[in-house]
Parts: C-alpha cells; structure tokens; sequence
C-alpha cells in the first residue's frame, strides 16, 4: 500500500534540450513541440501505469487525448534545457485519466508550462471508449492524489465555444491534409499536429486584426500564447483534409482571446476546438506590450461579426 505522501508524487518523465528547429519566428519554442514534449512524458508515464507500447500494441486499444489545458508561464529558448514531472489527479474505471504535467527550465528551476491532460482509454480506431484495464486502474488509483507541487490551474476566462457553426462567419485560417508521418501506426495524427495548424493559423488572424508580420517585425513585436483549452471531439487521421475556422473573443489591453475550429473539410464535423489567450510582446525586451489601437479597432469588427459564443465558465 502506497503512503499518502507517495500518492501525490510527481515523477520525472521527460528530460531534452530546446532545438532551433523547435523555435519559430519570435525565437521561442513553438507551442506545437511543448505539446510534442508533454506528450513524449505521458508516455513514460502510462508505461509507469502499465500501458507499455508493447502492450497497447497487443491489446488493439489506446489512450486517446480528450483534453488538454495548457499554460505557457517562461519562453523556452533553443539550447535551454528542461525536465517534464508528471503525476496522476485521478481515474474512473468507465472513464477518464486525468493528469498533470509540469516543464521545468533545468538551468533556472522555473517552470516553463503546466499541461493538464485528460484521456480517455479506447479502441484502435479511436471510435469507441472502453473501461481502463484493471491493472492500470488499480496502479492510477493508488499513484493518484492532490499533487501539491501541481496545483491545477484556475479555470479558463472563456469557455470553449459550441462544436457547430457557420463556418461562413467565421475566417478560414488553414486548409491541407494529415501526412503519414504526423500520425502513428495506426493512423491517428498525435496531438501535437492538431497545435501544428492552430500554429500556422495565427498570421492569418493577425492579419485580420491589420497586424500582419511586417507590421509585426516594423513594431519590433511578436506574439506569445499564455493560455489553450483543447478539446478533442474524435481523432484526425492520415490522408485526411482538414481546414480551420477561425474567430475573435475580446480584445482587452494586453490579452486578447481567439478560438479554432479544425475541420473535416468533407463531412464539415469538427475535430478539436481550442481556446486561446495571446498577447504581443517586445521582441528586445521579452515583455508584453499593448495591443495597438488600431488593432483593436480591427478586432472589434471581427468580434462583432461573430455568433454568439459559450458563456464563460
């Protein structure tokens, strides 16, 4: 019988340095690879719990990402190095598994970003979920506790808005298809190529707010997520066309809110939704700035061109 104290452990599941082709054009790391990062370190975790590759290999079965919150507290730079502790919130049998991830800069022991995970344990093809194995319920169980060196987050300022639209209200913000090798061996593309096109969406709504890269780069600014509230509502698998709309929240003085959804561009179902909190900030001094009157003022129009959305939680 594990202690009390043991039940609310971190472990240390991931370890690796900052590559500059991790790094976009503000010269951080892109928010796509610490979602890449996080989930490399959910691995070593679900192995912990029983859930080797070998054996979901066997059994035709796989965790399969429901949600994701992630906070996005100090840039990570190519070269800086860092750590990943994971640990267990809590698990149901018929349900999900929820846990909480922290990355760490390993030269300055501040922690870089918090991701909080919910997963679920389903069939090969992602379609249907499934009771945990016993095992690992037994083991998530035990391993589960209040994490104190996690606290969770606060909940987000605005909810994620409905799964169906008018995609015409919306900006169309990225059209392509998933490549094999964004995608396991079963097909499903991993949750960090979800990010990968809410990444190269941006610009695109910039843009629209009459913030465009040369703007951008004449203001010596760039931008930096704070916050994302993910949900997946079923997986995107290989060879699929996928598009994204796109739309404005609020824009207050500093922070301004935008959501994603990605698309099936055949069946117009959406796949994940993502809520995001931004800011622009010095590139010099690494600071965030205001949003440009102007911008606002862009901003305004488009929010005002938008449906109602979700009531904040």
């Amino acid at each position: 019988m594990q202690s009390a104290a043991a039940a609310s452990e971190l472990w240390v599941t991931g370890r690796g340095a900052i590559n500059p082709w991790d790094c976009d054009q503000w010269g951080h790391m892109n928010v796509q690879f610490y979602l890449a990062k996080a989930s490399d370190a959910q691995a070593v975790l679900a192995a912990r719990l029983g859930l080797s590759p070998s054996r979901v290999r066997a059994a035709g079965c796989r965790p399969l990402p429901v949600a994701d919150r992630i906070l996005f507290k100090r840039e990570l730079l190519a070269g800086d190095i860092y750590f990943v502790r994971s640990g267990v919130r809590s698990i149901s049998a018929q349900g999900t598994l929820d846990i909480a991830s922290r990355m760490v800069n390993a030269q300055t022991g501040v922690e870089a970003a918090a991701f909080e995970t919910r997963l679920a344990w389903a069939d090969a093809d992602g379609a249907t979920a499934l009771a945990w194995p016993d095992d690992v319920l037994a083991g998530a169980q035990a391993a589960a506790g209040e994490l104190p060196d996690a606290p969770p987050p606060q909940q987000p300022v605005v909810a994620p808005p409905a799964a169906t639209f008018d995609a015409q209200a919306l900006l169309l913000t990225y059209r392509g298809s998933v490549e094999s090798w964004e995608c396991d061996v079963q097909g499903i593309a991993a949750p960090c190529a979800h990010i990968a096109r809410f990444a190269e969406c941006a610009n695109h709504l910039f843009r629209a707010m009459a913030m465009s890269k040369g703007e951008l780069r004449s203001r010596g600014i760039g931008s930096a997520a704070l916050d994302y509230d993910i949900v997946y509502r079923r997986p995107m698998r290989v060879g699929q066309a996928v598009e994204v709309r796109s739309g404005l929240l609020n824009a207050g003085d500093k922070v301004f809110h935008f959501f994603h959804h990605l698309v099936d561009s055949g069946t117009g179902e959406t796949i994940t939704s993502i809520v995001v909190a931004a800011v622009f900030f010095d590139l010099v001094a690494r600071k965030s700035v205001p949003l440009p009157e102007f911008a606002r003022h862009a901003a305004q129009r488009l929010i005002h061109a938008l449906p109602p959305t979700a009531p904040s939680r």
